[in-house]
Formats: C-alpha cells, structure tokens, sequence
C-alpha cells in the first residue's frame, strides 16, 4: 500500500449531506454550502487498518443512522429533492475516499473520489466476464479444435 497517497490531498472519511436544520446555518456561513457533502470525521491509514478500532467506527456509524432516523421526518434540503429516501438507505453513511476542501465560510467539505473506483470496479467486471465466456468458448471440442489450426475467438 502506498502511504504516500493518503499522505497527500486524500484521506479517509466518512461524509453527509449539509443540512442546515441539523448542522445550523449563519451570516458567516458559505452561501452554496446546501450543495456539499460534509466531512464527519476523517480516518488516518493507520486507524483504518488497525482491527480495534472496528467496534468504534461501527458504532459510530450506528449512531449518525439512529440520528437521522429521529430527524427525517422534520427535515429536508434545498438542494436535494429526495433527500428523505436518500438519508434512509443504509450505504448514507460510508467510508469514501475523499478530498478537503476548506470554503470561504470556514466549513470543511468532501469532493469525493471514490467513485473512480466504482467505475474502474465495473469496467474489470465486465472484462472478467468477458474471458470466462471465451474460455468456456474454448474449451468445448470445436473450440480445442480452432485453439489446433491457430484460429481465436474474438
């Protein structure tokens, strides 16, 4: 594992959505801030890879879940039309690999990057798929019979 990378811009944490009738809003607040994701806490590597700290991060996760199941029903978002069902499902508060980014109001945001691994996720699935086809491909008779005369399957 390269530390070096989590050393850098990036770090673990986990993230929500603004809501200004949790997190409070002021005069001095960012005047977009409804549109970003707001950092939680932040995991340093170490802490991530080290198994005692698995029961805390567990409970904290259950903890923001049974805080907004008390509030969903009182708030909402400016930005986000469907913000209730959003906040219910289970993946709301995970661990993302993010950027900070500190705005004018002094409020810390995440631009996440994880999603690049999703993308990169799917595009090996799809090639792995792919090759257990063609291995099936050929390994039937007539497929040992053109791996023979040099003849591929594409």
């Amino acid at each position: 594992m390269n530390v070096s990378f989590f050393a850098s811009k990036y770090k673990l944490a986990f993230c929500e959505f603004f809501n200004s009738d949790i997190h409070g809003k002021n005069e001095t607040s960012s005047r977009n801030i409804d549109s970003h994701f707001l950092i939680l806490r932040t995991l340093n590597i170490n802490t991530f890879y080290d198994s005692q700290h698995y029961n805390s991060i567990t409970r904290f996760i259950g903890n923001i879940r049974r805080q907004y199941v008390r509030y969903i029903s009182t708030t909402s978002n400016p930005v986000i039309r469907n913000y209730k069902n959003a906040v219910i499902k289970k993946n709301y508060v995970s661990l993302e690999i993010i950027e900070q980014v500190e705005l004018e109001g002094g409020e810390h945001v995440a631009i996440y990057k994880t999603f690049w691994l999703r993308i990169v996720q799917r595009i090996w699935k799809k090639h792995c798929n792919y090759k257990k086809e063609l291995l099936k491909k050929i390994l039937k008779p007539c497929g040992l019979l053109l791996r023979e005369i040099g003849k591929v399957y594409r």
